[in-house]
């Protein structure tokens, strides 16, 4: 086990003892260390320790640079350890690979000589192009691992529940390089390349700032809480905020094997890596097989189309990079007319936003075909939007969007394109979301005459990904990854022209097209109209015009609103919902728009209706707009609160979101929430939760109230006034009568928004309330003791986040 040290950064932090003579030591010396085995092959040089692996030993070194290129077999270490068939033992362990390939970053403890902890994880730099800095913090009440200062691993002190900590006995400090292809490459299966020898692996600085061990009295001694014993301080008790943040980014984008979730290994508990099936976290790029059905990814398959150097191919793994130096992209050696094509995918994880990840089939040149599956990202939080789209004899624009039913970034998920003479569906877990069928007799084009390739691509799309192209990449996230695995083509190669009868002949080897999968069976259709969150932004198939006609104006994703003298205008949505999440990007008027009211709400109907409002109030030029949000339950309002934008809302369009859900209301701009209304109706305090709301949005004459009270009014030579609208993205649940209180509010995948993290705002979601309401907060009724006289409404004296 190796380690590479920073002379100006610690590199351990170890309070047992180790075989150093000086409290603190910075580098190699002979008084600080000593060789234990291979010594003919352990150089140091300077503050360099050398060690070297050749085919008749094995050696040690400290700073850490790995061995470079083709390490498969080898393992360089770096550990504690004390001594006894009951030790001690903490492990960085670096398992070698073949050039190209990552290595494992292999950690381990070891308490009264019982191990088996094992974590694994895919360094997020090339740990050979340079020194890292690797650190064992180890205090009476946790060991912390590092990597460049960024905790990667905790392993707390439970003894007193019985669970086995190492405090009893000093332990020393070991390095090696050695031979380990019995095991440490998909193991054991790829063996060393001796012809790559000598490997070696480079230590510097090494650090130890560390209690002595002087025998059994230094248990008591070394934990004592003192200045000296620095490591005893209530800062090292626990990681910091960001610290914790820092290590779950990692550990989320990087980790490979956790013995705690290892179900077949302990029966229930945790599991030993199997190097044979090692799932390998991959960034997305996938690739065609030479067989007929072929499970796996092979180098005679596929190839890479471009960004090679992110491009990896693992096993039965294919990896796809993308940072700011470039995506990576692979496609299939072969082209196929017809067939079911699938893959486990599990996408990039976290903000992903302005990324897209891509699975699809497509011919060349100009009047190519092509079905899609490309995954649109979104920052942390939000959800992905999967994109499909088909295109014919190079015309496309037949997009349908929707949202996962499920996390796609937490595990693998099966994608389907099922291809056939009369049909293509699109699946997603054996569940069909799509289906495009041939009427090429009717005039309409199918692809059924191009033999297709399989691509896979992960890139670059932030000028319109997210939201439009107003959420862009941000690239300290890089790299980012997404993971495929078991590719499975079932289907016919393309051989030319002569492929398109031999394709569709209906036979027991074209399986596709028995009459079985020309048609969706009632259960698959069922699940298809069940499963179907579909984000449509084209506003005429989402909402009519229901005032003003002469003032609106619509177009696909596009909706402008216009007041004049002579009238406002107004849309209202074609459905009505019970719970979700209703978003619109909206560019409010500019210039001088006192007296006007841009609106976007939603309402029942009738004297007891419900409501959910952001309305904006209008200003001369260079005053601000006034954000005014208010709820309405069983016709009562009052409840208003008021924001000065912290932006100009005018220059650039911005997201305002409505969730609601059972439990909660909250407001949001540009993914802040500014405002929470919970549900204390079981205290008697009215909440939304029986009546259907639609969506409205609409741009009117309020100069009797709107800017200061009614003292400004409209500037009628500023006419007209228009606001314009974008991307509306209802994702609730539709109503369907009184049945739907109770269906809409049942827990259940299809209603995401019943997920417990969407009952609670997280503490990073507070911070950022709490510094709208701190900075930009004008209005809040319930601190208006003139107004209620004092009496203030029961919701005033409930905490709301």
């Amino acid at each position: 086990m190796a380690k590479i040290i920073d002379f100006n950064s610690l590199v351990l932090m170890i309070i047992a003892t180790i075989t150093f003579h000086s409290y603190l030591v910075n580098g190699w010396t002979s008084s600080s260390m000593y060789v234990n085995w291979g010594a003919h092959h352990c150089k140091l040089i300077g503050d360099d320790l050398h060690l070297v692996l050749d085919k008749s030993a094995g050696n040690f070194e400290m700073l850490l640079k790995l061995v470079p290129n083709n390490s498969a077999g080898t393992v360089t270490t770096y550990y504690l350890s004390s001594t006894g068939t009951k030790h001690d033992e903490i492990d960085f362990e670096f398992l070698g690979n073949i050039s190209g390939q990552p290595y494992i970053i292999h950690t381990n403890i070891y308490t009264q000589g019982v191990g088996n902890r094992e974590q694994q994880f895919y360094p997020w730099f090339d740990p050979t192009a340079a020194f890292h800095n690797y650190t064992i913090h180890w205090n009476p009440n946790a060991v912390v691992w590092y990597i460049d200062s960024i905790p990667i691993r905790v392993f707390r002190n439970y003894q007193a529940k019985g669970i086995p900590f190492p405090n009893q006995q000093g332990m020393g400090v070991y390095t090696s390089l050695w031979n380990a292809d019995d095991w440490a490459t998909r193991g054991g299966l790829v063996k060393i390349d001796w012809t790559n020898a000598p490997f070696m692996a480079t230590y510097r600085n090494f650090r130890p700032r560390a209690c002595y061990w002087n025998g059994p009295m230094s248990i008591s001694q070394c934990a004592i809480p003192t200045n000296s014993n620095w490591w005893t301080s209530p800062l090292y008790y626990k990681l910091s905020a960001n610290k914790v943040g820092e290590m779950i980014s990692i550990r989320s984008k990087n980790m490979i094997y956790d013995y705690c979730k290892d179900v077949k290994r302990f029966k229930g508990m945790a599991k030993l890596i199997d190097f044979n099936s090692l799932v390998l976290m991959i960034i997305a790029t996938i690739a065609l097989f030479h067989s007929y059905v072929v499970i796996g990814m092979t180098s005679s398959s596929m190839y890479v189309n471009w960004g090679a150097h992110h491009c990896k191919l693992l096993g039965d793994d294919l990896q796809l990079v993308l940072d700011k130096s470039a995506g990576s992209g692979a496609q299939s050696k072969r082209s196929f007319l017809f067939g079911s094509f699938e893959m486990l995918i599990k996408l990039v994880p976290n903000n992903s936003a302005g990324t897209v990840t891509t699975y699809y089939l497509s011919s060349i040149g100009t009047k190519h075909d092509e079905i899609d599956f490309e995954f649109l990202g979104n920052i942390s939080g939000q959800p992905y939007i999967i994109h499909t789209n088909i295109y014919t004899q190079g015309v496309g624009n037949r997009e349908q969007q929707f949202y996962p039913w499920f996390d796609p970034t937490a595990d693998f998920h099966n994608y389907t394109i099922h291809w056939n003479p009369n049909t293509v569906v699109w699946y997603i877990d054996s569940i069909p979301i799509r289906v495009f069928r041939n009427y090429q007799a009717k005039g309409i084009s199918f692809p059924n005459k191009q033999g297709m390739g399989v691509y896979n691509s992960l890139w670059n799309a932030d000028d319109w990904a997210t939201r439009g192209g107003l959420v862009k990449i941000d690239w300290t996230n890089a790299p980012f990854i997404a993971t495929y695995r078991k590719f499975r083509p079932r289907a016919c190669y393309w051989n030319g022209p002569m492929s398109i009868s031999q394709c569709a002949i209906p036979t027991k080897t074209n399986w596709w097209t028995s009459p079985l999968y020309n048609k969706l069976s009632a259960n698959k259709l069922g699940q298809m109209n069940s499963m179907r969150i579909m984000v449509n932004g084209v506003f005429s198939d989402n909402m009519y015009i229901n005032w003003g006609s002469h003032n609106s104006w619509m177009q696909g994703d596009d909706l402008q609103l216009v007041l004049d003298q002579s009238s406002g205008s107004g849309v209202q949505s074609k459905g009505t919902f019970l719970f979700g999440s209703i978003e619109m990007q909206i560019k409010l008027v500019p210039g001088n728009s006192a007296g006007t009211v841009t609106a976007y709400y939603l309402s029942s109907t009738g004297d007891k209706h419900d409501e959910i409002d952001f309305e904006f109030l209008g200003n001369i030029s260079g005053q601000p707009y006034i954000i005014h949000t208010n709820i309405f339950t069983q016709g009562a309002g009052s409840r208003e609160q008021q924001f000065y934008p912290w932006f100009d809302p005018t220059t650039d369009y911005h997201n305002y979101t409505i969730h609601w859900n059972s439990n909660a209301v909250v407001w949001y701009v540009d993914d802040i929430p500014i405002r929470v209304y919970k549900n204390y109706q079981s205290q008697g305090i009215p909440y939304p939760n029986a009546q259907a709301m639609g969506v409205y949005s609409s741009l009117w004459n309020a100069d009797s109230w709107a800017t200061r009270g009614g003292l400004v009014k409209c500037d009628w030579t500023n006419a007209p006034f228009i606001a314009k609208y974008r991307n509306f993205a209802p994702r609730a649940c539709a109503w369907n009568g009184p049945i739907s209180i109770s269906q809409c509010a049942a827990q259940t995948p299809n209603n995401w928004y019943t997920a417990p993290e969407y009952n609670q705002l997280s503490y990073a979601k507070q911070g950022q309330m709490e510094w709208v309401r701190n900075n930009s907060m004008i209005y809040d009724y319930c601190k208006d003791t003139k107004r209620f006289n004092g009496q203030f409404p029961g919701e005033c004296f409930k905490p709301q986040f």
